[in-house]
């Protein structure tokens, strides 16, 4: 189940990057070839908070790097993806499994993607841009909040949170509140450039 769970984040992120309406929103990475997203997703649903941390080492879209740090459980764990020919590794002391024909078992993924993308559109929520020195956020909330709370019904609000430099932003957390703001999931990411070429070279060795 575990190794399902982190097959399930990596395959998000590949179809979300991929997905047109975040790359227009984020277009400044197109430029970017090889990369790293280092990213902590802290969930505040219950009395004792949880928390998953990665880094996904990417390689021009077609080869990817996955590393679990929290849960310690999962760190030694490491994930290969390579798309070009849709084959997926789990490599951990020495010790190889591989799975073919991912793409194909992907349908469920990428519908939740493209809901992701409609639930926060603007004909279903207002977007409000606020900036505060050199940080830019903009806040995602339902159309119908007012008639929502009236009726006692839990919403779901987002903010999404950009480091402005030189003109240009770079995402650095995602942040989803229901309705009372008691609840909470908090995605700090963080995006750089980064020499990947060790991704084809491990995969060679694994194959």
């Amino acid at each position: 189940m575990k190794k399902i769970l982190t097959i399930i984040f990596l395959l998000l992120f590949v179809i979300s990057y991929s997905n047109d309406n975040i790359i227009n929103l984020f277009s400044q990475y197109s430029k970017l070839s090889q990369f790293l997203i280092k990213s902590e997703i802290i969930f505040e649903v219950d009395s004792t908070p949880t928390s998953i941390s990665f880094d996904l080492y990417i390689d021009n879209m077609k080869y990817f790097y996955f590393k679990i740090n929290e849960p310690t459980i999962l760190s030694n764990i490491n994930y290969f993806y390579d798309l070009h020919n849709d084959k997926f590794y789990t490599y951990l002391k020495n010790e190889v499994d591989s799975y073919n024909n991912i793409n194909n078992n992907l349908k469920i993924f990428k519908d939740f993607i493209s809901i992701l993308s409609v639930t926060y559109s603007q004909d279903k929520f207002f977007i409000k841009k606020f900036e505060e020195n050199n940080i830019v956020y903009f806040y995602f909330y339902p159309k119908s909040k007012n008639a929502l709370k009236f009726l006692g019904i839990d919403y779901t609000q987002m903010y999404m949170y950009f480091k402005k430099i030189e003109n240009i932003l770079y995402l650095e957390k995602i942040e989803f509140l229901n309705s009372n703001n008691k609840k909470r999931v908090i995605a700090n990411i963080c995006i750089t450039p980064y020499n990947t070429d060790f991704i084809k070279k491990r995969l060679l060795e694994i194959q």
